[in-house]
């Protein structure tokens, strides 16, 4: 809990700037709908639209609502593996400190993802709900599952993939596959029934297909030929979640005397069996969807879901072997792990404090975002519609404008459910746009097109007459700037006003 503290205090206290998936949801938190973008469901849309509806758009409520996604998610796989381990508290602890002892869920993993995140905590709700079932079996309990799983499904669309995973891994041990076969396993079905529809029926009317999608994120667009994408692709789905939670495993396999004569075995389903078909069923699930799209990549936490268990998985081992396990290796082992989650999260506040501020590239999350909101307050702007380019500057001005409207040239066909009122249109440039408009090499014939298309109007040909242009100081390093511009028509243009 100090770890986790220690993460919210940092993130809250030292950044100015939304962080990468936090600018596409600040978009789409302009009103109620079934469905955002095509790539994703809208679950994580919807609580942020809840809470904005609350407090009103912000940097703090967006970081707060993403750690209070992953505090959630921690408890809940905490009190699985507890649950699955008998009570054993420490057990539980430890392989929470595992999957926080990595680089990819201690660091990575707590400062992008929005989605990815909310999958992650679904995900453990699921297991939660299940270990309860599994317990102690009732309507009420099946019905909580039904409804971990509707959450999860409006997560992310690869809970699909987990979720056939799950299912794999309840019917490779006894005690489990009998709660498949309770006729009560169908009330599972309800809340999913009710909470799905909406969304699928707008997903359904979307141009862009689920397997069109796959096919694009999955192919670099090279052809390695059919072994070489195999190979690469069991690298990515296999051997990179694998090396990704290797601190954790080598110190369990250092520590933990797997070698040692199988001792009186514990009573109860055999969650490490069922977690670890769960694991392999999701990769190869993956590496099958990947290479039938035609992919020939995976991204590092399209994974994530099954690494998390990882962990736990040699140590509900152990405890099912009944192997004896001296205080002082079971003291150690608690000690190193501990020892790795904190490691990583000094490591989290070096790369914030000092790396970051020296050597960031797109640097989001220093970005001055109340003194670019100022910028354009200061040159007229009060009202109206903001029409962005890439969502850095954009995303971060709506918590200084919580009354106007936006839209993005990076989703030129989403439209906000409000409509256009009678203010200013101010039509923000990208860094790079800003630095070719000052070098005379800005295209602008694209960005007309563009800008014609969505707004039903083309803008005056002298429109970048009136184009500013600021460079900003970096917050925390004020010695490094980043280029603002924009153009305000007051008069508004199109729909943009």
């Amino acid at each position: 809990m100090s770890l986790f503290a220690l993460h919210v205090g940092l993130t809250v206290a030292w950044s100015t700037g939304l962080a990468r998936d936090d600018l596409e949801s600040m978009l789409f938190a302009q009103g109620w709908a079934w469905g955002y973008d095509p790539e994703q469901p809208p679950l994580y849309n919807w609580l942020e639209m809840a809470l904005f509806e609350l407090t009103g758009p912000s940097l703090a409520g967006a970081i707060l609502l993403r750690w209070g996604i992953i505090g959630v998610g921690l408890l809940a796989l905490y009190d699985a593996v507890r649950r699955i381990a008998g009570g054993d508290a420490a057990l539980a602890a430890g392989a929470v400190a595992g999957m926080a002892g990595t680089a990819l869920f201690g660091f990575e993993g707590a400062r992008h993802f929005t989605h990815t995140t909310l999958l992650l905590t679904t995900t453990a709700l699921v297991l939660w709900t299940a270990v309860r079932v599994v317990e102690r079996p009732s309507a009420a309990g099946y019905l909580a599952v039904g409804g971990a799983l509707a959450l999860a499904l409006l997560s992310k669309y690869t809970m699909a993939v987990f979720a056939l995973g799950l299912l794999a891994g309840a019917l490779a041990d006894p005690a489990t596959r009998a709660r498949l076969w309770d006729r009560r396993v169908l009330m599972a079905g309800v809340v999913p029934l009710l909470a799905l529809p909406g969304h699928l029926l707008w997903r359904l009317g979307q141009d862009v297909s689920l397997s069109d999608r796959v096919a694009t994120i999955t192919d670099t667009g090279a052809d390695p030929g059919a072994g070489a994408a195999f190979l690469g692709l069991l690298s990515d789905v296999v051997a990179d979640p694998l090396a990704a939670m290797a601190p954790p495993l080598v110190l369990m396999a250092v520590l933990v005397p797997w070698w040692r004569p199988r001792g009186a075995p514990t009573d109860g389903p055999r969650w490490d069996r069922v977690l670890t078909v769960y694991v392999l069923i999701a990769m190869a699930l993956t590496l099958a969807i990947v290479l039938a799209s035609g992919g020939d990549r995976l991204r590092y936490h399209y994974l994530m879901p099954a690494a998390m268990v990882l962990p736990a998985i040699p140590l509900l081992w152990t405890r099912a072997r009944g192997l004896a396990v001296a205080p002082w290796r079971r003291r150690s082992l608690g000690w190193a792990l501990a020892a790795l989650a904190v490691l990583v999260s000094l490591a989290t506040v070096i790369d914030r404090v000092w790396i970051e501020p020296r050597h960031c590239d797109r640097c989001l999350a220093l970005l001055p975002a109340e003194r670019a909101a100022d910028v354009v307050e200061q040159a007229g702007f009060t009202d109206g519609t903001i029409v962005a380019a890439t969502l850095d500057w954009g995303a971060n001005l709506r918590p200084a404008f919580p009354e106007v409207r936006m839209i993005a040239r990076h989703y030129p066909d989403w439209r906000p459910p409000r409509p256009p009122g009678d203010g200013a249109c101010l039509i923000l440039l990208s860094r790079a746009e800003t630095e070719a408009l000052r070098a005379g090499a800005l295209d602008t014939a694209p960005i007309r097109a563009t800008l014609a298309r969505m707004l039903d109007a083309t803008p005056p040909a002298d429109w970048l007459d009136r184009a500013e242009t600021r460079d900003l100081p970096l917050t925390r390093a004020p010695d490094r700037t980043v280029p603002f511009g924009f153009v305000l028509l007051p008069d508004g243009l199109g729909s943009c006003r």
